[in-house]
């Protein structure tokens, strides 16, 4: 499990310590990422999303692996029941405006 570039320039860039100083709600962030980037990137993101999904992997591994390894300041388990909620809703949220953007 690596620290895709994609993944890692949204997910450690966009959601940066500062980011409630920038955004009310991490969907606004998400947005934001959305309408400042290519279509490809977004599938990228998406892809590397979706294989992190498909890893099955607990929820310390998941919260290690986006506050230590991609350096994620968002605290998701305060909105959702656990990270591959989170990860499955920016993925299908970043599918459709990638679909949108073709």
């Amino acid at each position: 499990m690596g620290n895709g570039s994609e993944l890692f320039q949204f997910l450690g860039g966009y959601f940066h310590e500062d980011w409630m100083c920038e955004f009310d709600l991490a969907d606004d962030v998400v947005k934001f990422f959305i309408t400042d980037s290519e279509s490809c990137e977004l599938e990228n993101v998406k892809k590397e999303i979706d294989e992190i999904i498909a890893m099955n992997l607990k929820e310390n591994e998941i919260r290690d692996f986006l506050l230590k390894k991609i350096g994620c300041c968002y605290c998701y388990w305060h909105e959702w029941k656990d990270g591959n909620a989170w990860l499955k809703h920016i993925s299908a949220v970043v599918s459709d405006a990638s679909l949108n953007k073709k």
